[in-house]
């Protein structure tokens, strides 16, 4: 059985990789009044973003980019991505 995921963009090779950058793009999107990641508190643009931007680009590459990112995706700490979580978390309270 093949998972084909209409919303990707036809020039993506690890479609995976893409998903997990476009969840993470999506939560560390923009920068408070003091500077920090909404979603982590870490400065902006913090690792976490990087790391997703990062991810979006490799995912349109070969394979062996995206493997080594994806590598690099699924070692930051869970606080940081956010892996079994269902809420809402920021670093420190405003």
């Amino acid at each position: 059985m093949v998972d084909v995921d209409e919303a990707a963009p036809a020039d993506i090779v690890d479609r995976l990789l893409w998903r997990d950058a476009q969840t993470m793009l999506g939560r560390h999107n923009t920068a408070d009044r003091r500077g920090n990641c909404v979603w982590c508190g870490w400065s902006w643009p913090c690792s976490a973003r990087r790391l997703a931007e990062r991810a979006d680009a490799v995912s349109r590459r070969p394979w062996r980019e995206a493997w080594t990112l994806r590598h690099d995706l699924n070692s930051l700490p869970a606080a940081m991505t956010d892996r079994g979580r269902n809420h809402h978390h920021r670093r420190y309270a405003d």
